[in-house]
């Protein structure tokens, strides 16, 4: 990993992700509010011009059919997701849309998206739009494009970069933490973040909301430590005593902590900051990642 370059991306230097190719759609009409709220967990009537959320699609049953974030821009909804749940979210969203006064479009091949790290509002031409989001955790911009073309600031950021922020901010990435088995509550504070218990129905509410009035799931996603600068491969099993009590998911290198760290469900029961585990011959700790917006 160019470690120059990500010290100088946390610092708060200007640098971009390329997103695309990404699946992007875009959502429009009379009744585009009401309609994407009926199918996504957050609650999309609260946010004003400019402002992002994240959220889930589920089926009826609350298992996830993927994730995505969710720009309001003008009077237009704009949907991003990874380019893996393209086919089967354009199949997902567009099947609800029957009698509503919406058009639902996909437009990843005539739109690119970027990520601007820094506080700083990027220059980009003037048909392009760019919104405020901590899409990684740091300070940065969504920058929009109505063209195949990108606007690079500062350095193109590589992908080993965006896994080891992903993995400090302890966010859940479709294919590695969530999958077509994942319940949202289970997820981790992102995905629970991602869910509204008060703006009423949307596909596969009733069951997310039974699990909140039982009180718990049966796993949970975590946050994890190595005591040590070595972390445990994907799908290494965790261990409490001579029980199997979990599994990682995504693990990697902190360069701000120096240590190990790792993504990966356990049992609920040891789910606790401070509980220790074991992967192989490493120490694990169950601990909290870096909250949005910390630098070193």
């Amino acid at each position: 990993m160019n470690l120059d370059l990500y010290y100088r991306i946390v610092a708060g230097e200007a640098h971009t992700r390329v997103l695309s190719p990404r699946a992007i759609w875009r959502l429009t009409g009379p009744d585009a509010q009401r309609y994407l709220n009926g199918q996504v967990t957050n609650d999309v009537a609260i946010l004003a011009d400019g402002q992002v959320c994240y959220a889930a699609v589920c089926t009826a049953k609350g298992r996830m059919e993927g994730d995505l974030f969710i720009t309001f821009h003008g009077t237009q909804y704009f949907l991003d997701a990874d380019i893996a749940l393209r086919e089967n979210l354009d199949a997902r969203l567009q099947k609800y849309l029957i009698a509503d006064d919406a058009v639902f479009e996909n437009i990843d091949d005539s739109w690119s998206l970027s990520h601007v790290f820094g506080a700083a509002s990027p220059p980009v031409p003037e048909t392009s739009f760019v919104i405020p989001h901590q899409r990684f955790g740091l300070p940065g911009h969504d920058v929009w494009i109505p063209s195949p073309g990108t606007v690079i600031v500062g350095e193109t950021v590589p992908d080993d970069v965006i896994e080891t922020l992903r993995l400090e901010y302890g966010f859940p990435r479709w294919g590695a933490e969530l999958t077509a088995n994942t319940l949202p509550p289970e997820a981790g504070p992102r995905l629970i973040d991602s869910i509204s218990y008060t703006k009423g129905c949307y596909v596969g509410q009733e069951t997310i909301a039974r699990l909140k009035s039982v009180g718990h799931v049966n796993r949970t996603l975590v946050f994890l430590q190595s005591d040590s600068a070595s972390f445990p491969a994907a799908g290494t099993k965790l261990m409490q005593a001579d029980h199997e009590i979990g599994m990682v998911t995504s693990a990697g290198y902190s360069p701000r902590s120096e240590k190990g760290i790792a993504l990966g469900y356990v049992q609920r029961q040891a789910a606790v900051n401070g509980t220790t585990l074991s992967a192989n011959d490493l120490t694990l700790t169950v601990s909290t990642p870096l909250p949005n917006g910390t630098k070193p």
